[in-house]
């Protein structure tokens, strides 16, 4: 037994020298990872640097700003005359001046300074800016306001495919959220055909359709988008507030098989009922 044990751990003078290097390097690795944090160290982050760029790039902003209002050069106007470079010299951008310009072309006219304010692209702190050069009187003076007054027990109308949320919002009952809604209700329709579809728009129930009625022209079939039931993708004819997912998977497969030749085809009872594919019907087209 000791004579086996022997025989196994004994090694010639070649395998001792190799057990000699491969201890040193063992052992020069194992100093070595001790020594490296001290010789190599972690170079600190100079905050400071962090804290100069960020500075000097606040001051380029304020210099922008400072430099962008030197160049706006304040004069007394009057906001039913002024013309568009005369609003970008107050400081307006392009889309304040033109939303001004579209309300003067539809007939708005400001009597007094506080109605340049009830435009939606003028907010409170360009107002205070303008407000002392504004060449209107704070208040409608009684004059005017019986004129007024006289002219309101007339209907102010409005045609819906031709009108915008300016011209909506004049119509009493009608304000921003509901004028937003009558515009969106129309881009979805591709056009009003009767003003009675007001009632479908969110939150005008019969009471209110019954108040806001009057204020409307007949509606101008001759601006209603048409949907081409041959050629109208997926996603285009399941838009429309009348069409539905199934109703449209039905258009489509058949379609595949034999075009249209008259918007009527399209009827199926399984998908949509007659009443419903009757007002439908202005907004579909084969050609």
């Amino acid at each position: 037994m000791k004579n086996f044990l022997s025989g196994f751990f004994y090694f010639n003078k070649k395998e001792r020298r190799g057990i000699y290097v491969l201890v040193i390097i063992i052992t020069l690795i194992g100093i070595f990872n001790l020594a490296l944090p001290f010789i190599i160290q972690k170079p600190e982050i100079d905050f400071a640097k962090y804290e100069q760029f960020i500075s000097h790039y606040d001051s380029l902003i304020n210099s922008n700003k400072k430099s962008r209002d030197s160049i706006i050069q304040y004069f007394n106007f009057d906001p039913n005359k002024l013309k568009m470079e005369e609003w970008l010299q107050l400081g307006l951008n392009l889309k304040q001046a033109q939303v001004i310009i579209n309300y003067r072309d539809k007939g708005g006219v400001f009597k007094t300074k506080a109605d340049l304010r009830k435009i939606y692209s003028i907010d409170s702190s360009l107002f205070s800016k303008l407000n002392p050069f504004i060449n209107l009187p704070e208040k409608e003076n009684q004059t005017n306001k019986k004129h007024l007054q006289i002219k309101d027990s007339i209907p102010f109308q409005v045609e819906l495919n031709s009108t915008d949320s300016i011209e909506l919002i004049k119509i009493k009952g009608i304000g921003p959220v509901f004028a937003s809604r009558i515009m969106k209700y129309r881009d979805l329709l591709g056009g009003y055909v009767s003003i009675s579809q007001l009632q479908e728009v969110y939150g005008i129930d019969s009471l209110k359709y019954t108040s806001l009625k009057d204020f409307f022209l007949p509606c101008n079939i001759a601006l209603v988008q048409h949907l081409n039931i041959n050629e109208a993708d997926f996603k285009d004819l399941l838009k429309h507030p009348y069409i539905s997912y199934d109703f449209t998977k039905d258009i489509v497969n058949r379609r595949q098989k034999k075009v249209f030749d008259k918007a009527e085809d399209a009827f199926n009872d399984q998908f949509i009922s007659e009443s419903l594919f009757k007002k439908l019907l202005p907004y579909l087209t084969t050609k």
